[in-house]
Formats: C-alpha cells, structure tokens, sequence
C-alpha cells in the first residue's frame, strides 16, 4: 500500500523524533491519523531484569493519563496489559495482530477491567499490537486503538501500519544513539567524536554537514571513499556513487515527509584490498536545531571492519548466547576473516569452520557478516 498524505506527514514527524524526542506526541498522533486509529501507544523495554519501561503516547492516551482516573489506571490496572506485551515479544517483527489472535476472544477482552475502564473513557475499544524490532536486547512494541464503534480492526489498518512500521523502527534506531550521547555529553554535535565509528549528516543533495573524527579519518584515507570538492561523498564506482546519491536523497526526503525508504546498506570495495567499508544511511530530522542548524536528510554510518576494536563484542556475544567458540568465529566474522582462515586460525576444516559462521549468523538472526557488524552496532551503539 502506498503512502498518502497523512502518511507522508507522518513521516516527517516520526524522524524528527531521532533527535527530539519530546516530539513523540505529534508523531504518534500524525500516525494515528495516517492509519485511521483513534489513539496510539509505543512502549521500549530494555533486557534487563527491572529495567522500567518507557511508553510515548498520542494525544488521547497522554491526556487521558494526567486525570485521575488515568493515574489510577496507570497505577492498578495498566500491569494487565503485560501479558499482550509479553504476548508480542514472541511475534516477528512488523507484523500487525488484532488483540482477538492473543488468545482471547472479544468478549473476554471486552469485559477485562482495563480494556472496560479505558473504553469508557477514551472511546478505544479494538487493538492492533505489533513488535517493531527484531533483536533481543531492546523490545520495542506499538499498541494501536481504534473508535469503540468499532466491532473488529478495520481491515484496512493492518496495511496502512505496516508501511510505517519500518519507518518506526529506523526512528527508535537512530534516536537511542543520541539519547546516549545527550545523556552522557550533553551536546550532540561534539558528541559525534565519541562515536566509535564513523559518522556523517548530509543533506538530501548529498552535502556532508557534520562528521566526526572517525569519519574524517576514513574519508581521507581515499580508499575508495572520500569527499568530492562539493561536500559529496564519492566512490571508486560510479555505479555505487550513483546508488549512494540516490539513498541519500530519499531517506532525506523520507525525513521530510516525501518519501518511503527507511535505511539503505551499501558496501564500499577498497582498492587496497582491505575489508569493504560498510556505509548504513537512515533519515534524520532535527526541526528544533539541536545540531545547530534545523535540517531534514540523511544520517550516515561508516564502518570500518578493519578497526573494529570499538565494536562491543564481548557483551554482544552474551546477549546471544554464543559459546567461547563461537564468540571467536564472530570476532574473526568481524574482521574480515575468511572461511578458510578462520579454518586455519581455529585448526578446524573449512567444513567446521563453515558450521560455526553460520550458527553465530543463525544465533543473531542475520544472513551476512555485514549484517552481523550492523546489528552489533544497532544493539550496542559504540559510544565511548
């Protein structure tokens, strides 16, 4: 299903919220709009054991919560909904479930006393829960209400979600980023040197604006990647300049509301012949200028296998349950390491060797080594 307007707008509103978070109420209500719902909740949980959960609600859920009858349901009754959370958490991702699949029928829903007091005073009566991402350290998750005339999810809300899911999702993404660097650095922009990898802000033209150390580094290293005079980034492919312009252009138009790309994931070959640059491209809108100049484009993401000392491996291997094997393999899998060295490093064959890089990518839910080096730094941003 294509986006309309509303969803266009919606869009706009989600990236902005990347960098400014208290704008969360106006994209969960633009979302809201754009699926025809009459109130939207997003919920993160981190994996931690007692970790508290944080909820961005649209306009009819915030102002419901500052009555108090809302603080009394926030209080006594909201825990009921844990089991829907927990029910969620076990789905694949962006894949939208009326609340009758949970488990329970409707009747049973409806006589549940926080599905009752809430319908009664904010109108929500059917729920469309859906899991945004698909990792296993962060569970975030959207509840999505509709009118109380409504007998059933209208059938038409399942698709008009599910375009903007991923675009959800690539928010969350990019906004955990600069939440940890605000909260330990306080200024984003100068923050940006703390990122481990390399990181660069263009515009939909394609013109680098902001880029921290790393990314200077590995553009003046002219191998394969650099800055043209213009600002622009350029390869030694015209294909893949092509290809990166292209990205560029429309996740920044998709941060202003105009288009419908959420990522882009571009291997770079270096002439030298060291492990490719790999180059991650998300929108990014900051309308409120906290990185001093209001902007809607692209946040980019350079990562270099060859340095990769940054990348949290150790805590990643946990999360995933990776043996001690296994979490050499993946540390090899990041550097660049073939299947016939990682053999002959570990003394295995190639047919062990073969095994065990596809049970560490199997473990991480991921099919490419530069997929693996991604989700490392989505999970656990490398922030110094």
């Amino acid at each position: 299903m294509e986006l309309d307007a509303r969803g266009y707008q919606a869009l706009e509103l989600i990236y902005d919220t990347a960098v400014n978070p208290g704008n969360w109420r106006r994209a969960l209500d633009a979302t809201a709009s754009a699926v025809e719902a009459k109130a939207v909740a997003l919920v993160i949980r981190g994996k931690n054991a007692g970790a508290k959960d944080l909820t961005m609600m649209s306009s009819v859920y915030l102002d419901f919560s500052r009555t108090p009858a809302g603080w009394y349901y926030g209080a006594l009754l909201s825990r009921m909904q844990n089991r829907d959370w927990n029910f969620l958490r076990d789905q694949p991702a962006h894949q939208p479930i009326p609340d009758v699949k949970t488990g329970l029928s409707a009747e049973a829903l409806d006589a549940r006393k926080d599905y009752a007091f809430l319908r009664k005073r904010t109108g929500v009566a059917r729920r469309l829960g859906v899991r945004l991402n698909a990792d296993s350290v962060w569970f975030d998750a959207m509840s999505i209400g509709f009118d109380q005339r409504e007998h059933e999810v209208p059938p038409s809300a399942s698709e008009r979600s599910r375009v903007l899911l991923p675009h959800l999702t690539k928010a969350l993404e990019i906004g955990r980023v600069f939440t940890l660097l605000k909260a330990r650095y306080k200024a984003a922009l100068s923050a940006l040197d703390r990122v481990q990898a390399g990181i660069g802000i263009a515009l939909p033209d394609g013109q680098i604006i902001v880029k921290n150390t790393e990314a200077k580094r590995i553009l003046d290293l002219r191998d394969g990647i650099a800055l043209a005079r213009d600002g622009t980034i350029v390869t030694s492919d015209p294909d893949i300049n092509s290809k990166v312009r292209t990205h560029i252009l429309e996740v920044g138009n998709t941060a202003k509301g105009q288009s419908n790309r959420h990522e882009s994931l571009i291997s770079i070959t270096r002439p030298s012949g060291l492990a490719p640059f790999l180059l991650d491209i998300g929108p990014v809108s900051d309308s409120k200028a906290e990185l001093e100049q209001g902007l809607e484009g692209a946040l980019i993401t350079i990562i270099d296998p060859e340095r990769i000392p940054y990348l949290r491996l150790d805590r990643f291997t946990k999360l995933y349950g990776l043996t001690q094997a296994e979490t050499e393999v993946c540390r090899w899998i990041a550097d660049g390491a073939s299947i016939a060295e990682i053999a002959e490093r570990r003394g295995t064959s190639p047919t062990t060797a073969k095994n065990q890089v596809s049970a560490v990518l199997s473990k991480a839910g991921v099919g490419s080594r530069i997929e693996l080096i991604r989700l490392i730094l989505r999970v656990l941003p490398p922030v110094a």
